[in-house]
């Protein structure tokens, strides 16, 4: 029951945050559209900021298990990276389309986005680097610098987010994630 009423609260809340914004929002709206009473509210989650703070980490959680799904795949390295690059627009996609809020500072870079980030960006890095690590044993690539190799495409991949927010993640989007893919396996793959 406990974990219902829990899973309830965060439910309702990650909606209310989306449609007004979390300074938009208040306790007692989420404690009305729940259904539940503001005392059962606050027993679970002392401060609106709490609240929103595990609404941030449910979020972070699922797009980590995403990660670690596709980095225990049993996929070539080339595919693991593919796979990454496309989750990981898929991902800000989804997110955009279900918070219209968090679309305009996605485009602003507010700090809401960037605190949400933080965690995700770390652990896709890490991610990154270590299928670029596999593949270098494998003989599927040529890195002698893992980690900043990792972050040079993380970051190229962040960059194009803009563009693809601004496009609506249409057609010309993926034509520009397989250019970088091209970009990106002719500066790593070994010569053939």
């Amino acid at each position: 029951m406990r974990d219902t009423t829990r899973h309830t609260i965060l439910t309702v809340a990650r909606k209310i945050f989306a449609e007004r914004g979390v300074d938009n929002s208040t306790m007692d709206d989420i404690a009305k559209a729940s259904g539940l009473g503001r005392r059962t509210i606050y027993t679970y989650f002392s401060t609106r900021e709490e609240l929103n703070h595990e609404v941030i980490t449910r979020e972070i959680d699922m797009i980590v298990k995403q990660l670690n799904r596709v980095a225990e795949m049993k996929i070539s390295p080339e595919k693991k990276i593919v796979r990454f690059m496309v989750n990981h627009m898929k991902t800000i996609e989804n997110l955009i389309k279900k918070d219209h809020l968090l679309r305009i500072e996605f485009l602003k870079r507010g700090e809401r986005v960037e605190n949400f980030r933080k965690e995700i960006d770390l652990r896709e890095k890490e991610c990154l680097t270590a299928v670029l690590k596999e593949g270098t044993q494998l003989g599927v690539f040529r890195i002698d610098d893992f980690e900043n190799t990792a972050l040079i495409a993380h970051t190229t991949l962040k960059g194009l987010e803009m563009l693809f927010i601004l496009d609506n993640f249409g057609k010309h989007c993926r034509e520009t994630l397989e250019l970088w893919q091209k970009i990106l396996f002719r500066g790593i793959k070994t010569p053939q």
